[in-house]
């Protein structure tokens, strides 16, 4: 009878008998390998690694950069006056010089016909004037009643303009005898006489000049001052018995004198000086 020699056992094994042997060998059993599923799911997660690897990568998306701090919005300025609109600044600063004894009030015309010829008009006036007022009356003073003198001038030409103010006193001054003591040092000398007095004046500048013909005016109780022109050039302006103690406040007007010296103290000499003066009186130091 014929028997199933595959039966009893399983489907993966297969029972075969050597060729090589003969009856009564034992026999050979193979086994049918399965295949392995875990080398094969290795080998797809490698070759997924390898393209990925290949592939560039994708690009970041950029940071979203942050939002610029928005400046503080700032104060408009105040609106620049317009020309016609100076009535008021000229009214004030006019006052004022009614107030220090330098004018009249019949002359507020004069004085507003000036300031609209201030070199930019009211316009330029009025915001020097809010700004540094001292600076916007003492130039329209200056070239209203007083007059100016070079650093480099002749004492003849001076003279004239000394002589000219004066002559509203039915005054005047005589000069002669001019001649120089130093060139290098700038330093001249001169023979003044004014009424019965004569004197000899030495003199580098305007100011030593003007300073000896105020000593021989002391006696008219009338003046000379020197106003700050804050440049290399002098001016003055004549007054008839200066209000010291109101001119020693230069919130108007930058009188040049000792008696309004009281700004502080020279960094050369330690000579007192004024709030607002471009140089020293005794040494000549220039102020920044």
């Amino acid at each position: 009878m014929g028997h199933d020699m595959s039966r009893g056992f399983d489907d993966q094994t297969l029972i075969t008998r050597d060729p090589s042997t003969r009856g009564g060998m034992p026999l050979r059993f193979w086994k049918k390998e399965k295949p392995e599923t875990g080398k094969a799911e290795e080998a797809a997660q490698e070759l997924k690694e390898k393209k990925e690897k290949a592939a560039p990568p994708e690009p970041k998306a950029p940071k979203p950069e942050p939002e610029a701090k928005k400046p503080e919005p700032k104060a408009a300025p105040p609106a620049a006056p317009k020309p016609g609109n100076a009535e008021s600044f000229v009214t004030e600063a006019h006052a004022g010089l009614v107030d220090l004894g330098l004018t009249v009030p019949p002359t507020k015309a004069v004085f507003a016909k000036r300031v609209a010829a201030y070199p930019g008009g009211e316009v330029a006036f009025v915001a020097e004037y809010q700004s540094t007022p001292y600076r916007a009356i003492t130039r329209v003073l200056i070239d209203w009643l007083g007059f100016r003198v070079s650093e480099a001038f002749e004492p003849a030409a001076v003279l004239a303009e000394i002589n000219r103010r004066l002559s509203s006193f039915n005054l005047s001054i005589e000069m002669k005898d001019v001649s120089w003591l130093d060139e290098e040092l700038n330093l001249r000398k001169a023979k003044l006489r004014f009424g019965d007095q004569e004197r000899v004046v030495r003199f580098k500048d305007a100011r030593d000049l003007m300073k000896g013909v105020n000593e021989m005016l002391a006696t008219r109780k009338i003046a000379f001052l020197e106003l700050e022109t804050w440049g290399d050039d002098f001016a003055f302006l004549l007054v008839r018995e200066p209000h010291w103690d109101k001119l020693s406040n230069p919130a108007l007007v930058v009188v040049k004198a000792d008696q309004t010296a009281k700004g502080g103290e020279c960094g050369e000499c330690g000579a007192p000086v004024g709030k607002y003066w471009s140089d020293c009186l005794k040494c000549g130091a220039v102020f920044s």
